[in-house]
């Protein structure tokens, strides 16, 4: 709840040359239930101090209404403009924004604490809109919401429309962004502009949150630049110029549990910086010359939905995920009507790096071409893993722009590279000629590449109709007879010498995720299967130590050198796709 203290505070006049002391506050103000649930949400510590901000009044006020939104019966504290907000912030205070349209930015200079967030939030879900605003920087215009070099700030509920972009982080750590509407970039121009201007531009800063917000119809709708431990959830994003959202040069990041979509172009990417991103006057005082290449590293993708992307012959264009970076997780994702489901993209120089990545438990169907496509090397270009994903029934790599429908599921650019597809589902219902290689007219089953070209290896693939659930209507959550039902495979195995204890050294801890020491975030659930009679037991992952192989556990287990280790599942063995089929209690 929110506690209001008797306490002076220095609040400016509507001029903000005056200072007026606050005589003791004796009601409190009706906060609704989605600030507490943002409270309750973050764990956040209670504001100590609340400050109406409404358009409607023309100067400060002390004896503030929220009912009547009148000054001179009431007993709140009130101010006009945003500005006014800004100037007198300090740890502790909220600031609740009335219903109204707001001509200024919301360009925060007071950070907050890890005891004392400040605060901004529309109140009992009114409508505020940030609308027109047009921020000058280095005589660049941007967007609504600046947060540079600033810490601890969270934003709620507000919407920013018909300005150039939607905000910017800059050297700014441990700020939360929910609830909040970005939408109509003015220079979005239908999808045609890919300045990094028309969105929420994130640079250089770690430990953020974008959770429960609405992006449509900007350019490049959210970067993270620089930028490591920051999670991005349970966001809705759709069109924009360019990308929906990525990744350049960042590391520990967590997307998950978000719907993208993107009838103008692709959806994710990943990737390093070239010197273009580097040399940017967005990053301001952080910009430099060289590139950061080999660093994005041990992102976590999970639990998405990635669909209606941009349709045309290209590997690149329309992608659900365009991704380049290393040691990372795309797991227990849904990728439809995307020109290529994930592309594990390969070009010079932001796309040099890509190996020891970890694609598992996806499901990709009725993509316009093909489900995933595989680039060439480069710097380096190998150890990435595919494992117990279903393919089945995209649309293959026609002649005419994806549009004639073949068989093809996976589609390489050259005979090369160290990649691994084990326990995959590749299928389609026209015919078994599921593998292509860019430029060549001739497709070939799985056994008749895997015959000829060996640096790419497949084991144990099946090719069955996954039987969805309702796959017209993109349910892939999986029927009661689906033969992906138990037909996983785990994904490593201990090779510690057997014991117990809470440590244990796996054959390969590239497949599982500790948290990465991101606030609220927790590890894995694991099951270790024994060898010898199939019992399981379960743990958590606290801590992995990557260089050797170390998973640290919540709880004491016992072993044998040899059992088979995996994330928690129903049955017998992990299922494939992204759903693991729950059997439903009688």
């Amino acid at each position: 709840m929110f506690r209001l203290l008797n306490c002076s505070i220095l609040l400016t006049t509507w001029v903000l040359t005056n200072f007026l002391m606050i005589t003791p506050l004796q009601a409190k103000p009706a906060v609704d239930s989605t600030v507490e649930q943002l409270i309750n949400r973050f764990n956040l510590p209670a504001f100590t101090e609340t400050i109406f901000v409404d358009s409607t009044l023309n100067q400060s006020c002390q004896q503030y209404d929220p009912e009547t939104r009148l000054c001179g019966k009431g007993d709140q504290l009130s101010v006009s403009q945003l500005s006014d907000a800004t100037k007198i912030a300090k740890p502790g205070i909220l600031f609740l924004i009335r219903q109204g349209d707001y001509q200024q930015a919301l360009h925060v200079s007071m950070s907050g604490n890890e005891k004392a967030y400040i605060g901004f939030s529309a109140y009992q879900n009114e409508q505020v809109r940030i609308k027109g605003v047009d921020s000058i920087d280095q005589r660049q215009a941007y967007g609504a919401i600046w947060l540079d070099e600033v810490s601890y700030i969270v934003v709620n509920g507000i919407t920013v429309t018909d300005s150039i972009g939607f905000g910017r982080f800059l050297n700014a750590h441990h700020n939360i962004f929910s609830n909040n509407d970005f939408t109509g970039s003015t220079i979005y121009n239908e999808g045609e502009n890919a300045s990094k201007r028309g969105g929420l531009y994130i640079a250089f800063s770690h430990h953020n949150q974008i959770i429960d917000n609405r992006f449509q119809k900007g350019t490049d709708l959210l970067s993270l630049v620089h930028s490591n431990y920051n999670r991005v959830e349970g966001n809705i994003m759709t069109l924009a110029g360019h990308d929906i959202w990525n990744i350049k040069c960042g590391s520990f990041n967590v997307i998950r549990n978000n719907v993208f979509s993107n009838k103008k172009q692709k959806l994710g990417a990943v990737f390093d910086c070239e010197e273009g991103t580097m040399d940017w006057h967005g990053n301001g005082r952080f910009k430099q010359p060289a590139p950061v290449l080999d660093a994005s590293q041990y992102n976590l993708i999970e639990h998405n939905v990635f669909k209606d992307a941009v349709r045309y012959y290209s590997t690149s264009g329309g992608n659900g995920i365009q991704y380049a970076g290393q040691h990372g997780i795309i797991r227990f994702n849904t990728f439809y009507h995307t020109n290529v489901g994930f592309s594990l993209a390969s070009y010079r120089t932001e796309a040099a790096y890509t190996y020891s990545n970890r694609i598992y438990n996806n499901t990709f169907h009725d993509n316009w071409c093909v489900g995933i496509a595989v680039g060439r090397w480069i710097e380096k270009f190998e150890d990435n893993q595919f494992v117990n994903n279903i393919l089945w029934n995209n649309q293959g790599v026609g002649a005419s722009q994806c549009n004639t429908q073949n068989a093809t599921q996976i589609l390489f650019s050259r005979k090369e590279g160290d990649q691994w597809f084990v326990r995959n589902n590749i299928a389609s219902d026209k015919s078994d000629q599921v593998i292509g290689l860019w430029g060549v007219a001739n497709k070939m089953s799985v056994y008749d590449f895997e015959g000829s070209f060996i640096p790419v290896q497949f084991k144990d693939t099946l090719a069955k109709d996954p039987l969805f659930v309702e796959q017209t209507k993109h349910n892939y959550q999986l029927s009661a007879n689906s033969p992906m039902i138990d037909a996983g495979v785990m994904l490593s195995k201990i090779i510690s010498d057997s014991g117990k204890g809470l440590q244990v050294e796996v054959q390969d801890s590239q497949f599982f995720y500790d948290g990465a020491g991101i606030e609220g975030e927790s590890g894995d659930q694991i099951m270790i299967q024994s060898a010898e009679n199939s019992s399981l037991q379960s743990a958590t992952i606290v801590n992995i130590d990557r260089k050797s192989n170390l998973l640290t556990l919540d709880k004491i287990v016992s072993w044998q050198k040899g059992d088979m280790i995996s994330l928690s599942y129903e049955g017998t063995q992990p299922d494939l796709g992204a759903f693991e089929f729950v059997k439903k209690l009688q």
